[in-house]
């Protein structure tokens, strides 16, 4: 009986630490399911993004920001899709500053070892995203720069899930 308990107990643990890891990246996918229409008010994309920043998964404030787009590079290792979370832009008008706000959300991925896009184009079906190269993804300097784009190109994406991909559903 005592050997069972602390099988448990082993079990118990494995699991916890196996479901801290798997939270960030289901945060991330709600952040992507959220309606770019209403990414300001969702109360669904708002408590994601507290979510990952309360558990140290990126930084209070976006590591690269300008006109409307806020990208942040994660703290710690987030595999979703079968790919590396390298980047997370969460763009959204704040002051109207002349034309062009995407809102919505969309992440550069790095595919990894046995990646299978099944799970990945049926979210993007599913969801009205769009999967682009990376050398297609409108990307700021200082992001291309951060991302490593020169050594990882080939395995480097975008999923990207904004107000435009929506439009040009199929």
């Amino acid at each position: 009986r005592e050997i069972f308990m602390k099988y448990l107990f082993v079990i118990v643990l494995l699991m916890q630490s196996f479901f801290l890891c798997a939270e960030p990246a289901l945060e991330v996918k709600k952040l992507l399911e959220a309606s770019p229409d209403t990414i300001e008010q969702s109360m669904d994309s708002i408590d994601s993004l507290k979510m990952l920043k309360k558990q140290g998964v990126i930084d209070e404030k976006a590591n690269v920001q300008g006109d409307y787009y806020h990208f942040y590079f994660p703290k710690k290792e987030i595999v979703i899709f079968g790919a590396k979370l390298i980047a997370l832009d969460h763009e959204y008008l704040t002051d109207y500053i002349g034309c062009c706000v995407n809102p919505g959300v969309a992440v550069v991925l790095k595919r990894m070892d046995g990646f299978n896009s099944n799970e990945i184009d049926a979210f993007a079906k599913q969801h009205s995203c769009n999967i682009n190269d990376i050398e297609k993804a409108h990307l700021p300097d200082l992001v291309i720069k951060q991302v490593g784009l020169a050594n990882d190109k080939a395995f480097l994406f975008e999923l990207s899930c904004k107000q435009n991909d929506k439009i040009h559903e199929y």
